[in-house]
This record gives structure tokens, sequence and C-alpha cells, in this order.
């Protein structure tokens, strides 16, 4: 056996101990599948990868969206947004005129999602703290921070990408 292939093995044999870990600590959450089309559908895989700009995250319906989650029956331990992180710790959001921006750059707009005796959308401008983050979803008509504003990043269940 080569050297090249040793190092194979051994990068392959140290994936499989790693995904072994993850599903031993979370094994109803080692991998899920999303089919809501405000993020790309398909399966994803938790990670170790920190809270950054630009991770791939769920958190509870319910604890986001209380309201809504109750009225649409997605207030379940298991029912979960998948959703984007576009802002954390520092930067400066704001939504005005239905339109959002982070550190004064244009990032959405508000879609269709909520029906006209919904929930009024956050307004204003605020720097978010050390311990906020605020989350979209790729599709313009996505439910996601654009509705509830910025949340805590404790109420963040996990880092995931997409297989």
């Amino acid at each position: 056996m080569t050297q090249t292939q040793r190092c194979r093995l051994a990068l392959l044999a140290c994936g499989a101990a790693l995904a072994a870990a993850v599903l031993v600590a979370h094994p109803r959450d080692a991998f899920l599948y999303n089919h809501s089309p405000s993020m790309p559908v398909g399966l994803y895989a938790r990670t170790v990868a920190p809270l950054a700009a630009g991770a791939i995250v769920t958190v509870r319906a319910r604890d986001v969206a209380p309201i809504m989650a109750r009225d649409r029956g997605f207030d379940g331990e298991g029912h979960r947004f998948i959703k984007r992180i576009v802002a954390v710790g520092g930067d400066l959001v704001c939504m005005a005129d239905e339109h959002l921006t982070v550190n004064a750059q244009p990032v959405a707009a508000i879609g269709s999602v909520l029906p006209a005796s919904g929930p009024a959308p956050w307004d204003g401008c605020r720097r978010l703290s050390a311990d906020e983050a605020l989350l979209l979803g790729d599709a313009p008509d996505s439910f996601d921070g654009r509705y509830w504003g910025p949340i805590s990043i404790r109420q963040i269940e996990g880092v995931w990408r997409k297989l």
C-alpha cells in the first residue's frame, strides 16, 4: 500500500469515526431532510462548524415564532426552521419599508408569506449584541427573520451542511 493510499484510508476512517460520534451524541439529529423550498431541498448533516454568517442552522419554530407556529400546528418539539445566518453580533440590521439591510447592504424584502391578518414585521434598526443572530431562508418568500427579527444564538439547535 502506498503512502497516498494509507493517507486516504486514514482520512476515511477519521470521517467515519466523526460520523459515528455525531450519531451517538445526537442519534435523532445527525441528519435531517429539508422539504421546504425556503432553503435547498435535500439531506443535511449536522456539523461542528461555528455560528457565523453564512452558516445553515435550525431553530424550533415555537421558539422564534410562537404564535404562527401554534396557529399552523408547528409547535411540537421536532418542528424546525432551517435557515442561513445573515447577521451576527456587531452587525447593524435594519427593517424599513419592508426592506432588510445588514450593515447598510440590502439583503431581502418582505415576501408574501404572512396573511393580511398576521403579525406585523419588525421595524427599525439595531446593532446585534454578541449573543444574537438574524436568520433568513434562501427563497424570497421564506418565513424567517424578516418577520420575527433577530434571535438569541441560544435558540439555535445546530449547524448543518447540505449533502
